[in-house]
């Protein structure tokens, strides 16, 4: 076992030589690694491109910051409309009433802001004028549950054409034709009778007896286009008379919701259970504020409710 150790533990000459000669290789690359920052100098990183990148990016989101500030300010500037609106919707009082030139106590007291009104105004100064229903839709002030309310007491005048008739006499002695205008016949739907309705071309007896019947149902009409809804009155029939008639809003029999009973109440836009409901209604909470407290009894739809509006009234 001596023997084994010794032998183990004896190196030659050579192999002494070549240990030592290992430890220095060792030691040399000790000291190389240790100090060999000091042989060369570090090249110098330019941080100008990324620090110009940088700025750019910062630009850019800086200017998405403004413009989103800017979308932020539109938010809110129509979000006090939408919130002027629910108040006008809610509060304001229901009347016909014509927006060309409409004081600004009247549309106070449909429930518009002072804010709304001034848009409504500065479109006017500006020779504005509102020609149909939908010019009023277009209001960026008057947004859609608004105008749904306020849309079926919108009324309008109608600018009457200037179209005429003519005849034609011939003279012969000159043999020269001659035109005399005749003014176009104009018939007012609720007070015109039967013989006033048939001087209309394409009116006869039987659709003049059908106007009458279906006005005295109604209690007037509050609108030409409802001329359509009597039996075979197709869109092509009105287009060929809807010139020749016009409409008298102030004729429409009105029917007080807070004083009337189920019967008198009966009407042909409003179904049994909607007579029944409104009364209940009435009965359970107190008299209507306005009109648009029908829809409260969920049993009248909006489009019913644009079509009865006309015909009620709160007193």
């Amino acid at each position: 076992m001596k023997r084994i150790f010794k032998d183990f533990m004896t190196h030659h000459k050579s192999e002494r030589n070549g240990v030592f000669v290992l430890l220095a290789i060792v030691f040399v690359l000790i000291l190389y690694l240790s100090f060999s920052y000091l042989l060369y100098t570090p090249d110098k990183i330019d941080f100008a491109k990324f620090e110009k990148q940088l700025k750019s990016f910062s630009d850019s989101v800086n200017s998405q910051v403004d413009s989103s500030g800017d979308a932020e300010r539109k938010y809110k500037r129509y979000a006090s409309y939408g919130k002027e609106e629910k108040l006008a919707t809610s509060k304001g009082e229901r009347f016909n009433f014509n927006p060309n030139d409409l004081s600004e106590n009247d549309w106070k007291r449909m429930g518009l802001s002072d804010k709304q009104i001034h848009v409504i105004k500065n479109y006017e100064s500006k020779g504005g004028k509102f020609k149909t229903k939908t010019d009023v839709k277009k209001m960026y002030c008057i947004q859609e549950k608004l105008f749904l309310s306020i849309e079926a007491f919108i009324v309008i005048p109608e600018i009457k054409k200037d179209s005429v008739r003519s005849k034609f006499i011939k003279r012969d002695s000159a043999k020269t034709v001659i035109k005399i205008p005749l003014a176009v016949i104009l018939v007012e739907l609720n007070s015109a009778d039967s013989l006033s309705l048939i001087k209309i071309r394409g009116i006869k007896g039987f659709y003049a007896k059908k106007i009458i019947e279906r006005r005295k149902e109604l209690g007037g009409y509050f609108s030409k286009e409802q001329l359509m809804e009597l039996w075979k009155f197709d869109k092509e029939k009105y287009d060929g008379v809807e010139k020749y008639v016009s409409v008298d809003i102030s004729l429409i029999k009105k029917i007080n919701i807070n004083t009337c009973t189920a019967k008198e109440l009966k009407h042909p836009y409003l179904s049994w259970n909607a007579d029944n409901g409104i009364i209940s209604y009435r009965t359970k909470h107190g008299k209507f504020a306005n009109i648009e407290d029908i829809k409260k009894t969920d049993l009248v739809d909006d489009e019913t409710y644009r079509k009865i509006a006309p015909y009620l009234k709160t007193e």
